[in-house]
């Protein structure tokens, strides 16, 4: 079993209104055939995906779901695995251009029940945002009663809660809970996997076909959470020779952690696998050579390995 196995995203094609191309030039992001490198709306610059790429080795040229799904051993033993159908976590760089839409991703209880799928809990782990910047993630109404009496008024200013960021900050979005970025905000959201978003309010803006856009205000009152209880999360701060490990998050939904090292450390593997992403700088993983951009895996069969340079990464697992 390889202990480290390198990812290559695929050619980028991912585009939204709110999009500005600025982190797919950042990472140096592929891009898929017609798509003009300076396009206005692509949304991201990478991640540890399912679609991601295997490098090289044995399972060059498959892709990480094709692993999860032929070699478990990869990822933990069958009592560490939490999900079977597939890999419970990805991560993905995203940059704000515009204000996202107010939306609600479902609960994982109601996703199962009504769409026969796992639900969405996420967390945003802020790469950079204009000075004073904020994040919707919330509401103010304490019972299902208010919360129908703000719809009814229309009154979306005063029914969400906007809350104080800044670089390095991760803000924890519990499945269930409204939530939206906001302009010149970059982040990496660490997540578990689900198509479905719910849109709540888009701030009355209308899309490229000059039309309002689709709400879908019953199922996201179906999923809110109400009352809103913000997550918090203490950080955990270790150190391994010149490494640094920042542990952000590690709860039921996903666990998320920095390294941050100008230097050389021998690190644990504390989880039955790490999705890894390269945020900035470049250096080695047991030799390897990686740099901003790059998404890695730590496998199952690595029990410690050796960061070597000048960079910050990000590690998930769920």
């Amino acid at each position: 079993m390889e202990q480290i196995v390198l990812l290559t995203p695929p050619p980028l094609d991912r585009e939204a209104i709110w999009g500005d191309g600025s982190l797919a030039k950042k990472y140096g992001a592929k891009l898929a055939p017609g798509i003009d490198p300076d396009h206005n709306h692509l949304t991201g610059g990478g991640g540890f995906n399912e679609i991601d790429i295997i490098d090289s080795g044995e399972y060059a040229g498959k892709t990480l779901k094709w692993l999860y799904d032929n070699h478990k051993e990869y990822f933990g033993t069958p009592d560490e695995i939490r999900w079977q159908d597939m890999l419970p976590v990805s991560a993905g760089t995203l940059n704000a251009g515009e204000n996202l839409s107010v939306q609600v991703h479902p609960r994982e209880d109601w996703a199962q029940e009504h769409l026969g799928i796992h639900g969405k809990s996420e967390c945003w782990y802020i790469l950079d945002c204009p000075k004073d910047a904020t994040i919707v993630r919330g509401h103010n109404a304490q019972t299902l009663e208010e919360l129908d009496d703000y719809i009814a008024r229309k009154d979306w200013m005063n029914l969400m809660r906007f809350d104080p960021i800044r670089p390095g900050d991760l803000l924890g979005i519990k499945a269930g809970t409204l939530h939206a970025i906001q302009k010149g905000t970059q982040c990496i959201e660490v997540c578990n996997p689900c198509p479905i978003t719910y849109r709540f309010w888009d701030w009355d803006r209308v899309g490229l076909d000059g039309k309002p856009r689709e709400l879908d205000i019953e199922k996201t009152r179906d999923n809110i959470l109400v009352p809103y209880r913000p997550i918090t999360f203490p950080p955990i701060v270790s150190h391994y020779g010149d490494v640094e490990e920042k542990w952000l998050a590690n709860n039921e939904d996903y666990s998320v952690w920095t390294y941050t090292l100008n230097g050389k450390g021998t690190v644990p593997r504390k989880k039955p696998f790490i999705g890894g992403f390269v945020v900035e700088g470049e250096g080695t993983i047991n030799g390897v050579a990686v740099r901003a951009g790059r998404p890695f895996l730590v496998s199952r069969g690595c029990g410690e390995f050796v960061l070597e340079g000048n960079m910050t990464m990000l590690g998930c697992h769920a």
